[in-house]
């Protein structure tokens, strides 16, 4: 759910405006569509290797905007549109763009691309091996890969002036800048001052900072309002999640977004959360986080730094929780899917 900055609300009555509202407003025409359409359903099989694709498609040494797809996604689909636009109207000459294609049914995927005929490459990824390598298996996602095959962007499709002034960064690059090269669109947070001066009242109006939820093997803090449907969704999936890693010693913590109190409170009195609760009212916790959609999740290890960042999608957050507590693949079993919107 995309949350306006002056923390302001969908108007109430009808679930089609509260859907809209976890969505940006570019989006919201969509929204009927993307919420049965587009998600991540990828079956199980080997990751591709990102190095390879690119070499295979002569993309290597290029600045490349991927879009991964799922034919019948109305979310999707705009992507495809909007790539299709930049690409005809050649506003960043030298940017190459693929369509990776997760779809399952072949006839579909024949008779949607013969109609829409792109002009650059639709590659089928039935198994989402490829979707696995670039970690793009919620659908769509785009990334921008620059022309050191490195990953400088994640995430929904960004607004068209800030994508062309990507690329073109991008293009202008003359040195590998590595691995670790810099992302685009992810805003760095304080995370260690924040935890101490984040300091927010419970269910019974005890208020202390952040820093106290933390233990000595972390803390797995989401970010959830009481209106989204997909914060719904996280808050009912948390009594397990919560129980699954306080067994590993990670302790759960809800936080609840500019929402009134009464309304907090009455919200969360008649639901089972497993997890300690705190909310603010205001849209300061919502600012300093940087929490620009719910729900938001974050893994903290015990020193209080970011070890996953992302949406509740809780086979995920099971792999991060997985390496930073040092245990086998597959040893953390929430039991539940979560939600890939927000």
């Amino acid at each position: 759910m995309d949350r306006p900055s002056d923390g302001g609300r969908p108007a109430r009555g009808s679930a089609r405006r509260a859907a809209a509202a976890c969505v940006s407003a570019a989006l919201a025409a969509a929204v009927a569509l993307a919420l049965v359409g587009c998600k991540s359903t990828p079956p199980p099989g080997p990751a591709a290797s990102t190095a390879e694709f690119l070499k295979q498609h002569q993309l290597d040494g290029r600045v490349v905007l991927i879009e991964f797809g799922l034919v019948g996604c109305a979310l999707s689909e705009a992507g495809l549109d909007t790539m299709m636009e930049l690409d005809g109207e050649k506003e960043v000459p030298e940017l190459a763009y693929v369509r990776v294609e997760a779809s399952t049914d072949r006839d579909a995927v024949k008779a949607y691309f013969a109609a829409k005929t792109p002009g650059f490459l639709v590659y089928e990824d039935p198994d989402s091996s490829v979707a696995r390598a670039f970690d793009g298996t919620v659908y769509p996602s785009f990334v921008l890969v620059d022309k050191f095959g490195h990953v400088r962007y994640r995430g929904p499709l960004p607004e068209v002036a800030r994508l062309i002034d990507w690329a073109e960064t991008l293009l202008a690059e003359t040195a590998d800048a590595g691995p670790d090269a810099p992302m685009f669109g992810v805003s760095a947070v304080a995370v260690q001052k924040l935890l101490d001066e984040t300091r927010l009242p419970d269910l019974k109006g005890t208020v202390k900072p952040l820093r106290d939820y933390v233990g000595p093997k972390g803390l797995a803090a989401v970010f959830v309002d009481t209106n989204c449907p997909f914060s719904g969704e996280a808050i009912k999936d948390m009594a397990r999640v919560a129980s699954t890693l306080t067994r590993h010693g990670t302790p759960s913590l809800l936080v609840n977004l500019a929402d009134p109190k009464e309304r907090v409170l009455e919200f969360f009195a008649s639901r089972e959360t497993g997890t300690p609760v705190v909310y603010d009212v205001t849209v300061n916790t919502q600012k300093g986080w940087t929490v620009d959609s719910v729900p938001t999740v974050l893994l903290l290890d015990a020193g209080g730094n970011v070890v996953y960042r992302g949406k509740a999608v809780w086979a995920d957050l099971a792999l991060a929780a997985e390496k930073m507590l040092g245990l086998e693949a597959g040893a953390i079993d929430f039991g539940v899917k979560g939600t890939e919107y927000g």
